[in-house]
This record gives C-alpha cells, sequence and structure tokens, in this order.
C-alpha cells in the first residue's frame, strides 16, 4: 500500500536528477475555431504554461488545450496518428500513459478504454468523452468514437484527474478530447492488411476567403484474427465554417456505421488456451450492428482580445442491435439500444489583467433512450426512459508573480429523469425516476510552480461524481424506488515536470482518489461495493539522443482497494476493486536514418488483476507486446509497414458474470496474434 514511506520515497525521486520521466509545453497551432482577424493582435500568453502535457509526436501539432489542468495531460497528435490502423477508434489511446485498453471482442461491443484505477468492463462511467468540445459517451458510460478515423483526427488528449470544471456527467477520473483535423489539405490513404482487412481513409480541407470546408470518409472491412469475426465500418464527415469580423460560424455533420455480421463470443479457459483463433460454440448466431448520426452547431464571438464566447448546440443518435448469447444461457438475446440525446454547452473567458483570469461555463444534456431485450419468448428488458444532466461552473486564475499561478473552480450539476419512466425486466414492470433530483457541488483546485528554470512543481485537486444509470432495478425496492446516490469521488495529484536539458523532459506525480458508495456494473447490473481507495504513481519521459535516435516511455502504477465494503458484502473489505492492472507501461524508440526513413519500436506492458470482488478465481489480463513500423516518404506521399504483436504473444481479457470466481461464470477473449498492414498514402497539393 502507497502510505507515508511511499510518498516520501516519491518526493525523493522527484527531487533527483536521475529520474527520467517526460513532459512537454503544448502549443498551439491550429486556432480554427477562432476568428484570426479579431485574434491577430491578441497579447502574448502568461509566462507560467501548461507544463504537465506529455506530447506524443511533434509538439507544434497540438491543438489547443486548456493550459489551466495542473496534473497528467496526454495528447496524441497527427504525427502519431497517421501511423495507426485501428479496427476500434478507441484503440487509438494505447499509447497514452495510465490508459487500460479492454478488448472485448465481442463484435459491435468490441473494446472499452479506462483510467484511474477504473474498471473498462464496458459500462461504468469512468471518463467522458468528447468530440469538438460535445460529449460522445452513451446513456451508459460506454465511449463511442467509431464514427471517427484517424485521418480525419487532429490530436487526442487525456486528462486523468478530478480538477477539470468544464466537464460533470461522466467525469469520475477525467476526460478524453478529440478534435477533428479542421486545416487544409487533401489526403487519399489505402491499406492491406492481414485477414483480409481491406482500408481507405480520405481527408480534404479547403479555404476560401472566409469560407472553409472539411471532409472526411473512411472504410475498413476485414473477418479478423478470431474465426467468426467479420467486421465493417464505414465513417464520413463534413464541417462548414463562416469567418466574420469578430466571430464563426460552423455546422458538423457525422455519420458512422459499425456491421459485425459476425462475432467470436467468450470462451472457456480450456478452449481460449488451446484454440484462442476459434469461437465459442454458444456465439455462433452472435452478431450486431451500430450506427451513428450528429448535427452540430459552433459559434464563437471575440468581443475583444480579453473576452471571447463560445457556444454549441447539437443533436445525435446512437443506435445499437444484436444478437447474444453468453455461456450458459439458454438462447439467443435479441437486443436493442436507441440513443438521442440533445445538447447545449457554451464557455465565457474573461481575461481581467495581467494577473487574473475568469471563465465560466453551462452544459445542459438531455438523453432519451429505449432499451428492449427478448430471448427466447421472454422479454427480459423493455425500457424507455429520459434523464437530464445539467452543470455549471466558475473559474478564477491569478498568477500572482512571474513564477507562480493558481486556479480555483467550482461546479455545480444537477441530475434528473422522468418521474415516469417505464422499466420492465423479467414481466415485472415499474415506473419511477432513476435518480431523485439530485444536486453535486465540485471543488476544483490547480497550481504551477516554477521552482527554477528546469522545474514545474504542480497540484491538483477536486470532486468528481459516478452517476448510476441505465436500468437498475436491483437497486430500488419491490414497494417502490429506494433513493440512489451518486458516487461521490474525491481526488488529489502531486507531480513535478523538469527539463534536464533541451532533449531530456520527464514528468512524474502520485495521485490518490477515494469514492463514497461506488458501484460496479456486472452484465448491465449496477451492484454497490461501498467506499474505495485509488492511489498511483505516474511516470513519463522522452528524450532526444541526436537527430536520428529518440526514445520515450512512461509507467503508470495503481492501487484499488475497497476500504469499506457495503453492508450486504463484509468479506470485500482490503479487497482490490475488479479489472484493474496493478500497472501498466509503454516504451517506444523512433530512428530516422534520414528525411525519407523513419521506422519505430513500441512495446506495451500491462499487469494482472482480479476479476471479481472476493479477489477469487485466480488473476488474468497480463502482457507484453511488442509492435513495430517503417515509414518511406516518396515524392507523391508515403509508404508504411506496420506490425502488431510481432512475436505473437497470447494475451485475452477475462470477466467474471459473478463476484466468487466460479470456473463456469469466467469468460475468455483471447487478443489479436501477429499481424501486419501496408499503407499507401497519397497527399494532394
Amino acid at each position: 500500500m502507497m502510505y507515508p514511506k511511499t510518498i516520501a520515497s516519491l518526493l525523493a525521486v522527484m527531487l533527483f536528477p536521475a529520474v527520467t520521466v517526460y513532459a512537454e509545453d503544448s502549443v498551439e497551432l491550429d486556432p480554427s475555431k477562432q476568428s484570426s482577424k479579431a485574434k491577430k493582435n491578441e497579447a502574448p500568453v502568461s509566462s507560467i504554461e501548461l507544463d504537465s502535457v506529455v506530447v506524443l509526436g511533434k509538439k507544434e501539432q497540438v491543438s489547443a488545450t486548456d493550459k489551466g489542468l495542473a496534473g497528467s495531460v496526454d495528447v496524441i497528435t497527427r504525427q502519431e496518428l497517421e501511423y495507426e490502423h485501428v479496427t476500434d477508434t478507441l484503440e487509438l489511446f494505447s499509447k497514452t500513459p495510465g490508459v487500460v485498453l479492454s478488448r472485448f471482442s465481442q463484435g459491435i461491443v468490441n473494446t472499452e478504454v479506462s483510467i484511474r484505477g477504473f474498471s473498462g468492463n464496458g459500462e461504468t462511467p469512468n471518463a467522458k468523452v468528447l468530440v469538438d468540445g460535445i460529449p460522445s459517451n452513451l446513456f451508459s458510460g460506454l465511449s463511442e468514437l467509431d464514427y471517427l478515423f484517424p485521418t480525419n483526427i487532429q490530436s487526442a488528449q487525456v486528462f486523468k484527474g478530478t480538477s477539470d470544471a468544464s466537464t460533470g456527467l461522466f467525469a469520475t477520473a477525467g476526460n478524453y478530447k478529440v478534435e477533428t483535423r479542421k486545416d487544409v489539405g487533401k489526403q487519399l490513404q489505402f491499406g492491406y492488411g492481414s485477414f483480409q482487412t481491406r482500408e481507405m481513409q480520405g481527408y480534404y480541407g479547403e479555404k476560401q476567403g472566409d469560407f472553409t470546408q472539411n471532409y472526411g470518409i473512411g472504410y475498413r472491412k476485414g473477418n479478423g484474427f478470431r474465426a467468426h469475426t467479420e467486421n465493417e465500418k464505414i465513417a464520413l464527415s463534413g464541417r462548414w465554417q463562416l469567418d466574420f469580423e469578430q466571430s464563426s460560424l460552423a455546422l458538423s455533420a457525422k455519420y458512422g456505421k459499425y456491421n459485425s455480421p459476425e462475432a467470436p463470443g467468450f470462451m472457456s479457459k480450456e478452449q481460449a488456451r488451446d484454440d484462442r483463433r476459434g469461437v465459442a460454440p454458444n456465439a455462433l448466431n452472435d452478431s450486431g450492428e451500430k450506427e451513428f448520426k450528429h448535427l452540430s452547431l459552433h459559434y464563437d464571438y471575440f468581443f475583444n482580445n480579453d473576452l471571447d464566447l463560445s457556444l454549441k448546440a447539437y443533436w445525435q443518435n446512437f443506435g445499437r442491435e444484436r444478437n447474444v448469447r453468453f455461456f450458459g444461457s439458454p438462447g439467443l438475446e435479441h437486443r436493442l439500444e436507441d440513443e438521442t440525446s440533445i445538447g447545449f454547452v457554451s464557455k465565457l473567458n474573461w481575461k481581467i489583467n495581467p494577473s487574473w483570469a475568469f471563465e465560466t461555463g453551462y452544459d445542459i444534456e438531455r438523453q432519451h433512450v429505449d432499451e428492449f431485450r427478448q430471448r427466447l419468448t421472454t422479454i427480459r428488458r423493455n425500457a424507455q426512459y429520459d434523464f437530464t444532466a445539467q452543470g455549471i461552473y466558475a473559474k478564477f486564475e491569478n498568477t500572482p508573480l512571474d513564477w507562480l499561478r493558481w486556479n480555483l473552480a467550482y461546479r455545480v450539476d444537477y441530475l434528473n429523469s422522468d418521474p415516469r419512466n417505464q422499466f420492465v425486466i423479467n414481466g415485472n414492470t415499474l415506473r419511477t425516476r432513476m435518480l431523485d433530483n439530485q444536486t453535486i457541488v465540485q471543488p476544483k483546485f490547480n497550481f504551477f510552480a516554477n521552482l527554477n528554470a528546469q522545474q514545474t512543481l504542480f497540484v491538483n485537486a477536486g470532486r468528481s461524481f459516478q452517476t448510476p444509470t441505465g436500468v437498475n432495478l436491483n437497486l430500488y425496492s419491490t414497494n417502490g424506488p429506494t433513493n440512489v446516490k451518486v458516487a461521490i469521488n474525491d481526488g488529489w495529484e502531486l507531480g513535478i515536470k523538469s527539463q534536464w536539458h533541451p532533449d531530456l523532459n520527464t514528468r512524474l506525480s502520485y495521485w490518490q482518489q477515494k469514492a463514497e458508495n461506488e458501484f460496479i456494473n456486472i452484465d448491465n447490473i449496477n451492484q454497490l461495493i461501498g467506499s474505495t481507495r485509488r492511489q498511483g504513481i505516474d511516470a513519463s519521459f522522452d528524450y532526444a539522443l541526436d537527430e536520428q535516435w529518440h526514445f520515450w516511455g512512461n509507467v503508470s502504477r495503481v492501487e484499488a482497494i475497497i476500504v469499506k465494503p457495503d453492508a450486504l458484502h463484509p468479506q470485500f473489505k482490503d479487497n482490490s476493486v475488479r479489472s484493474i492492472p496493478s500497472y501498466t507501461a509503454s516504451l517506444g524508440l523512433q530512428y530516422a536514418p534520414n528525411a525519407n526513413w523513419i521506422a519505430r519500436v513500441h512495446v506495451d506492458s500491462q499487469g494482472d488483476y482480479y476479476v471479481n470482488e472476493s479477489n477469487q478465481g485466480g488473476k488474468y489480463g497480463g502482457y507484453t507486446l511488442t509492435n513495430a513500423n517503417i515509414d518511406y516518404k516518396t515524392s507523391w506521399g508515403r509508404v508504411s509497414l506496420l506490425a502488431n504483436n510481432i512475436f505473437d504473444r497470447y494475451y485475452e481479457y477475462v470477466y467474471d458474470f459473478s463476484s466468487t470466481g466460479a470456473t463456469n461464470q469466467l469468460n475468455f477473449a483471447p487478443g489479436t496474434g501477429r499481424n501486419f498492414m501496408l499503407t499507401a498514402t497519397v497527399d494532394f497539393l
């Protein structure tokens, strides 16, 4: 356990120059959401910048980041994204420090990401997903990004912590912020790889006077590593922006479809180890399809160099249809989900004077959800419900000295649902609210101090919350609803960013997060586990040996403990929370012998985890995987060869449908073996 001795050791290491951890200052490159006419005379920013950012790729390619977040902020730039070719877009986050990728291998419900010691098992909210500032979580909390391909993404940012006042609902442990491309360019990319994978991506961006238009397209189809894993997805997007003297107005439209006519299913342990490319016997009729539709309007107004306003309004729909049969189920289950959300996001920034700044914002999300599940002749679920989340915040920032900066914010979220929401489970009908009009007050704090020219100390603290969402009849009594409180999370982080010399940057931090009334999700049923404590150490480094050799790496150590279990499970005290690896780590090496060639090797590693709260049935999930790519620049573009899991290592995702580790309740999904992809990218002038 990480107690005072661990903290003392950490502080000693933080001040010792031999530590190799990494951070890089952020440079704002693409101010496309700002009017260039209004900003051309903008005063230079404060000398205290966001000094806790890890940048994977060229720092010059980083789009706007929140310079007020004093914590673990990691950004993947276009340079890195151009080398990525993935079936599920969430896999793009696999290189970022402390991000856990859960690979379910279940067709349209295939992958989820999680941070800060929270589970990625699929439907327990842990982080907010934002695309161009618009929420992209399903009502259950699941992340959805498959309507985007890498070619259409400018940058992907991960913030781990509780001190970001701009997000509330689902932002239990942080957020993922994706910015789509808005630059001028024309690009086509074609790829062919293992398992008959075919891929095409394209981007077109043009600016004529005050009018900018951007388009993205993507198509991918393949059979997958395991049998019975055919998949196909398509993504289309368009954005049209008009710039005025002091404002800009943009319309964004996105469409995505992901089709899995087959899904390989969960296997028993014996089958997974004997035939990792096989299909589970119970999953021979599994299939699924999901669809995404989106429209949003973005308006930015710049009163002057010190005061600006941003407004966003959106409509989007998530549709899912799935046929699935788990091990031990008496028959195939047909599942339908249709979710429509409308919302509004606003933000006002005011630079009061050189020392003080003020920011405030308001957002509202309203979601209507229809769920239907039928197994054989039994209607297991038929639910229709409406849910609304509103949040407002205010933040003051002060730079009293040229080496010191801090900000303090308060955010208030108000959650309510229709009192006539209908829930039908196995013939039992209940009309009730899911949540009884709850208000959550969340203070937030960020602090930066330049200790010297090479080192910046950063501290953050804040409160967040976890929302019980979806069909939660198990949390209601038979005589009527019992108020279910949200799980309150309080967290903090202490770290230091150092630049030992121009080519070596490091970052090291210790963090902790405590929760009350926490719950977990087991097969769509939320179950209380009580009070928990999460804590860990994040360390990263970046070292450019010379113009040819470049090294980077990170490691995150995590401990998640049930401190005070709920009354029904006292035996869980001091046990580990399920499905949380003890560590994640990445190491990268880049070699560029000349301007035309570049080669990379990337190693990912993850520790084992307990599969349930009783900590019985064993530990699973650990792996070390090696990936590589080689790139050659031509007169017309680029040719790339990508190799994943070079040494063909076995790895797996394991899920327990119980809390006991019973053998017949453990489900295994073997990961993808060695595979390759060859791509050609054409850049048009």
